[in-house]
């Protein structure tokens, strides 16, 4: 008798187990993010550096992920109503770390300006950048905009809504004196890209107040949130040596340009 009560028991326990280890990783990211994130509106798939590192973690923890596709702008509302973590371009930042987990860094990063090769001999340094003659364009709600915002006294900055959108009209007007500040990161990318109208000189300006950043991963600070995160530590330990090699990878992917308008 004890050994048909102690079967179901049994089969519950593994039934149990099956479901969470299937259980879906809910993943806000935004896609406009390449070598990091980046969505093909072909495929339908998201890729870049943050989806291998997120997907490997996933396999490892034996776990499907549900991308949620998501804005700079609507990240962190999106990240505590339906995610659970937040990947691709997410830098470490004071008010972030206050309101989420955050993981090891991924990548170190640090802001420069990038413009078109046209503008290479005007923009030499910070102060010729800062000038009224000057829009600055940056895409709403990330760490762009809060950067030229701090930094930026005498130029005109646009906010538009996406990072596509900076770029188309950094690439439709490079007779313009247009400038947009972002990551190190994506301006090796972009500029590496063939026929690109833009200039990579801008990573050599010194900029006050500019320090060292860190990309990062960032989870709820629920107590699913801090064990997913205290899970992703422990991959990052044990994988980080590959980090990268994927990262390599990401910068040889080529990314099908997403059509965004600029909107002046």
């Amino acid at each position: 008798m004890f050994k048909w009560l102690f079967i179901p028991f049994i089969m519950i326990a593994i039934f149990s187990t099956f479901v969470e280890s299937k259980e879906s990783l809910k993943v806000c990211t935004t896609g406009d993010y390449p070598p990091l994130t980046y969505f093909n509106k072909k495929t339908h798939k998201f890729n870049g550096f943050a989806i291998t590192v997120i997907e490997n973690f996933a396999k490892s923890e034996n776990k499907k992920i549900q991308f949620v596709p998501t804005t700079w702008a609507n990240l962190t509302t999106d990240l505590k109503n339906n995610c659970d973590f937040a990947v691709g371009g997410v830098t470490n930042t004071a008010k972030r770390a206050e309101q989420f987990m955050l993981s090891p860094p991924l990548k170190r990063n640090q802001k420069s300006p990038v413009f078109s090769k046209y503008n290479a001999k005007t923009f030499t340094s910070f102060n010729k950048i800062d000038q009224a003659s000057t829009t600055v364009i940056e895409n709403k709600g990330g760490t762009n905009e809060s950067f030229a915002k701090s930094h930026i006294q005498h130029a005109n900055i646009i906010v538009v809504p996406s990072n596509e959108a900076a770029y188309a009209c950094l690439n439709k007007y490079p007779r313009k004196k247009l400038v947009m500040f972002t990551d190190q990161i994506e301006i090796d990318y972009r500029t590496h890209q063939s026929k690109s109208k833009l200039s990579s000189s801008g990573k050599n300006i010194y900029i006050p107040n500019n320090p060292v950043s860190q990309k990062v991963f960032m989870t709820n600070k629920n107590q699913k949130g801090k064990e997913l995160m205290s899970k992703f530590k422990y991959y990052y330990d044990k994988n980080s040596v590959h980090f990268k090699h994927w990262f390599i990878q990401a910068i040889g992917q080529k990314y099908p340009h997403q059509k965004a308008e600029c909107p002046f």
